[in-house]
């Protein structure tokens, strides 16, 4: 099974069109089975565990898209801590954000807060960064011939 040795090493380098298609991929299979889990938990146990049941298992392939970023970041001969920190403030805002969400809605919070300021700013700063790395790692071509990480995916063989 060729694509799980792709999602349990780190090593390697892909291009943008592998980048591009497994991104889809698990952006679709995420929303299937988040809707299917959050449905199914809902129907046993209730909203609020249907709307938990879909976030873990949207925090849960987070996995396979950092695995993607990881090696079309390699490809762009780009430091691994770069995609780690980007990965960690999106896990960070996700649940920051879905906490926040949760706490204005169950405890009628005043959206005009201060907190609720950092929240937006927050969000806003990981919603730039993240259409900066979309950009860089979607759409520029990777470094031409090997690098530290691997030879190039494009290279005739």
């Amino acid at each position: 099974m060729k694509w799980i040795r792709f999602f349990c090493n780190f090593e390697g380098r892909i291009p943008r069109k592998t980048f591009w298609f497994g991104n889809i991929a698990v952006f679709v299979l995420d929303v299937i089975v988040a809707a299917i889990a959050g449905a199914t938990a809902e129907a046993f146990a209730g909203e609020t565990a249907g709307y938990v049941t879909m976030h873990i298992v949207t925090i849960a392939f987070f996995y396979p898209q950092f695995v993607i970023a990881l090696k079309r970041g390699h490809d762009l001969d780009m430091s691994s801590r770069v995609i780690y920190a980007w990965y960690i403030a999106l896990v960070v805002d996700y649940g920051v954000i879905r906490l926040a969400a949760w706490l204005w809605r169950n405890f009628d919070q005043n959206i005009y807060s201060l907190v609720g300021l950092a929240f937006v700013l927050v969000f806003i700063t990981v919603v730039v960064v993240t259409i900066v790395m979309m950009i860089e790692l979607g759409f520029r071509r990777g470094t031409r011939g090997p690098n530290k990480y691997g030879p190039d995916p494009l290279a005739k063989t």
